[in-house]
């Protein structure tokens, strides 16, 4: 089973976070300055670490809005259709 590109992709980000706080708690890190560090530092590392995870998502996000983008169009073109022959069955009729 696959998992889904979004999720691997934040769930690698939690990870790293979590990861990256319990870096920061072995230091002598606490509370606050524990959470804000280990997202401070997590944030850069995110953008190496889970770059497969990453460009995964975004190809799976194009290619989403590509099919999306196709159906619209596909439909547009078939209201376009129904809509030319509407007009021409109502031409003769007005005249």
């Amino acid at each position: 089973m696959k998992l889904h590109p979004a999720l691997a992709y934040t769930g690698g980000r939690f990870v790293l976070i979590a990861a990256t706080a319990a870096v920061l708690y072995l230091l002598g890190f606490r509370t606050w300055p524990l959470a804000f560090g280990a997202i401070a530092i997590s944030l850069p590392l995110s953008y190496f670490v889970l770059r497969r995870q990453r460009e995964g998502f975004a190809a799976f996000l194009v290619e989403r809005h590509e099919k999306r983008t196709a159906q619209k169009e596909k439909l547009r073109s078939a209201l376009r259709g129904s809509e030319d022959a509407t007009e021409e069955t109502q031409e003769p009729a007005s005249k």
